[in-house]
């Protein structure tokens, strides 16, 4: 990490490393001027060189300053100098989902489980509406406030709609974490809101049952699973789900956009409504494969390729380093 406990940038006194994404580090700060406590997210030296990194720091400040709402994560403040540009945002005290999940070392209670999810449906249907698909949802990108709000988190691979398409050396334009993974982005696609719905359907899934969908020993078989397998249902792995719910899960994560849920309004609608919700209304039967692994094999090595392509710059770097040190000397 490049900042010290004690490190200023412009009005912010840097407190604490929070941690390093795959672009940007994030810092626990106090703005001197109020004495709020903010993360602070700086871009990278190292990859802050590709044009393409800096494009996709800088849509990342433009959706974050959109949004007003309680289940997203506020921004507070920007520079974006090109020396050393940084994100301000609201510190959320508190737990990622992915913590809280690791607590309950196995499935959450349904009643827990319906609140995270109605919350995280809302936050979505207000994204959705001011045109922005988050592309990334997991976990790791939820923030759960002491008093059990949700606040998704981290816009770096968001998408506006009607932007200019970005494209970067090495990097899919899929993006997205394996197991939360659209079959669209799997097969190398963008995606629109319909795939921030299935992701919300994993999500679900793993809390209502302690486990994501699809397990493999690699990247390439979890890919695989959301292509061509057919989830197992939450009721046979906990029979205390209601069928109603089983169903709004598992329609969320139907392979073909088409077949999900059109809006997250209509999950928050379904949820609202659950006790009347008639399971037999949603078409459950299993999908045929699709895309074959072919497109799951290209989507994980161009993103392997990605990681080599990060590593060898690092080297490059130390290694003109080095050679600077010694010609000086």
């Amino acid at each position: 990490m490049r900042y010290q406990p004690g490190s200023r940038i412009d009005r912010y006194e840097v407190l604490e490393a929070l941690g390093k994404g795959a672009y940007a580090e994030t810092y626990k700060a106090r703005d001197t001027a109020t004495g709020d406590t903010v993360v602070l997210k700086s871009p990278d030296p190292m990859l802050f060189a590709d044009p393409g990194l800096f494009q996709r720091f800088r849509r990342e400040t433009e959706i974050a300053r959109r949004l007003h709402h309680p289940g997203v994560q506020r921004s507070v403040d920007l520079a974006e100098k090109r020396s050393e540009p940084y994100l301000v945002l609201e510190y959320v005290d508190g737990d990622s989902l992915r913590q809280r999940l690791r607590q309950y070392e196995g499935p959450v209670p349904i009643d827990q489980a319906l609140d995270w999810g109605r919350q995280l449906a809302e936050a979505l249907a207000y994204l959705h509406a001011n045109g922005i698909v988050h592309r990334d949802l997991k976990p790791e990108n939820i923030l759960v406030t002491a008093d059990g709000r949700l606040k998704v988190a981290d816009f770096g691979t968001a998408m506006l709609t009607g932007a200019r398409r970005l494209t970067w050396r090495h990097l899919s334009e899929s993006l997205g974490t394996p197991d939360y993974m659209s079959p669209e982005q799997v097969q190398g696609n963008r995606g629109d809101a319909r795939s921030d719905i299935y992701s919300w359907g994993v999500i679900m899934y793993e809390l209502l049952t302690g486990r994501v969908p699809f397990g493999g020993d690699n990247w390439l078989a979890v890919m695989a699973g959301h292509l061509q397998s057919t989830p197992t249902r939450i009721l046979k792995l906990r029979p205390d789900v209601s069928p109603a719910l089983d169903a709004v899960v598992l329609h969320a994560m139907r392979r073909h956009p088409e077949n999900r849920y059109a809006s997250a309004e209509e999950i928050v609608a379904d949820l609202d409504h659950l006790d009347s919700l008639d399971p037999t209304a949603y078409d459950l039967s299993p999908e045929p494969p699709i895309g074959g692994l072919a497109a799951a094999a290209d989507s994980a090595r161009r993103l392997w390729i990605l990681v080599a392509g990060i590593a060898l710059g690092f080297l490059a770097l130390v290694a003109a380093i080095i050679g600077l040190t010694v010609v000086l000397r």
